[in-house]
């Protein structure tokens, strides 16, 4: 448990700077696809690694895969060493500097609408498995293949977001969560046949991690003067969301809703995101047009 705990404290500074960096090593039009390279190795673990950590340590018992774990991640620090180049900037910035960043409404803004984004998700995805065992009717030893279905779509929606957020930005952005909606409303009903809740579910993962890259580049984009600090406090927003969704699903299901409900709620949740995604965008576009504007006439 303490070797858990110690391991999660590096979770978010991993991810939030691993962001920084990836999106540093390319062009300004390619960076979501950067960040979404590298999430993708979040949606190859959830493909592979669990199954693999699984058949070793029903092969070879818990404490192999703990060791199987440790040593791949001494082979990642050595290959984030010799591969990964050192980045030339104006140097490292303060820590004044970065908690300064935290003082601009955007970079919070930001921060919520991926606490929102993402916990509607886990309104759901918590409750998964009762759904597909009680709901759907699946035998409990399919769930675990279920899953993996569901992985392939999180690696494949990560690619497709980091493509559309390279290209749309807040569109982008709007537009999945849009999508989030349509599919849990469609979930709320193919939940209860086999072969169309496998189908949404392999749909939702790709929408589900769609969101992944313009999230995170949202972010960096609103603190780009320093943005280390605010890129890890948003992989901390992911995970504070997971929480708030699960609790919130667990809500509903303490007031003996039914299952089928569930979908509906995480609906209204990507709602609320959409609306906002959606003014933002309109009233920095009104923005950039104002500026233009008075930039012309000042000529």
């Amino acid at each position: 448990m303490i070797a858990r705990v110690i391991t999660l404290f590096a979770h978010g500074s991993f991810f939030g700077i691993g962001s920084v960096v990836a999106a540093s090593l390319v062009p300004q039009n390619k960076r979501a696809s950067a960040i979404a390279l590298m999430f993708t190795g979040l949606a190859l673990a959830n493909v592979l690694g669990v199954p693999l950590g699984t058949f070793i340590r029903q092969m070879l018992g818990w404490r192999a895969a703990s060791w199987a774990v440790a040593g791949a991640g001494v082979l990642a620090a050595i290959a984030l060493f010799v591969l990964v180049p050192d980045r030339h900037d104006s140097g490292p910035l303060s820590l004044r500097d970065e908690v300064g960043v935290l003082a601009q409404p955007h970079v919070w803004l930001a921060l919520l609408m991926t606490e929102l984004g993402f916990g509607g998700v886990f309104v759901v995805f918590t409750y998964i498995t009762p759904i597909l065992e009680q709901v759907s009717g699946f035998a409990p030893r399919s769930i675990t293949l279920l899953l993996v279905l569901f992985g392939v779509g999180l690696a494949i929606g990560n690619a497709v977001g980091g493509k559309l957020a390279d290209r749309g930005g807040r569109r982008a952005l709007a537009a999945i969560f849009t999508a989030l909606v349509a599919i849990m409303a469609v979930f709320s009903h193919s939940m209860h046949s086999p072969i169309p809740a496998m189908a949404t579910l392999f749909i939702w993962g790709i929408a589900a991690f769609a969101t992944i890259a313009a999230l995170q580049t949202r972010v960096l984009s609103k603190a780009s003067n320093a943005p280390d600090l605010a890129s890890t406090l948003n992989v901390g927003a992911f995970n504070i969301g997971n929480a708030l969704g699960a609790w919130l699903g667990g809500l509903v299901i303490a007031g003996c809703h039914p299952l089928d409900s569930l979908p509906w709620v995480a609906a209204l949740v990507s709602l609320g995101v959409t609306v906002v995604a959606m003014r933002l965008d309109a009233r920095d576009a009104s923005a950039q047009t104002a500026h233009t504007t008075t930039s012309a006439s000042q000529d």
